[in-house]
């Protein structure tokens, strides 16, 4: 409870950066599962030992990736959630009386704008993420135009049925000023998903 209300304390004085070094944790940490986990199906058949063992042994050698992501939840998820939903709340609850239709606005809003933006971020950052081309920046730029087209619509409608039911639950439950954080955890568990189905297909 104490660290419940120091975490509360800090939103409410330091808003921004509490949520990126929040977005930061949860994304970092997003990637280390999806390490993890693509190890443990990469070694299927080796004993537990063998298995720990490799498993740690790919994390040793990739913390860049881990990084990368943190600057990702930090620095690029963190403050979209932020500013767009901040500019969607603070609008619709002073502009829009109708509860009924505010809320229809507020879906819309997350939909249109938010959704499309959070995806082409999340689908660039784990195209860099995923790929060991080090610092050979002039390759990205390709393997992310070609993840764009091929997994981004698919990765956006799926986003758009979390993000409906995500709103929906925001609506009823949690207070506007909190709803960067709450679609910060949210959406760094549908990326870590995203992030295991990438690396399933990279085999990275």
């Amino acid at each position: 409870m104490d660290l419940s209300r120091r975490y509360n304390k800090a939103l409410t004085q330091h808003p921004l950066v509490t949520k990126a070094l929040t977005g930061a944790i949860l994304s970092s940490l997003g990637e280390l599962i999806s390490q993890l986990s693509a190890g443990v199906v990469s070694r299927e058949g080796q004993s537990t030992l063998k298995r720990v063992r490799g498993v740690l042994k790919i994390v040793a050698r990739q913390p860049s990736k881990i990084l990368l992501m943190f600057c990702y939840g930090g620095l690029i998820n963190a403050p979209i959630n932020h500013y767009l939903y901040g500019w969607i709340t603070k609008y619709t609850n002073s502009k829009i009386v109708n509860v009924t239709l505010r809320r229809l606005l507020q879906l819309l809003a997350s939909l249109l704008i938010v959704s499309p933006i959070q995806v082409g971020f999340l689908v660039s950052s784990l195209t860099v993420v995923n790929q060991n081309v080090g610092w050979a920046l002039a390759k990205y730029p390709p393997m992310i135009k070609q993840n764009l087209r091929t997994k981004y619509f698919k990765i956006l409608s799926s986003s758009w049925v979390t993000s409906t039911i995500l709103v929906s639950i925001a609506q009823k439950y949690v207070e506007p000023a909190k709803w960067s954080v709450f679609f910060s955890f949210a959406y760094a568990i549908l990326a870590t998903g995203q992030n295991i189905y990438l690396k399933s297909v990279s085999g990275k």
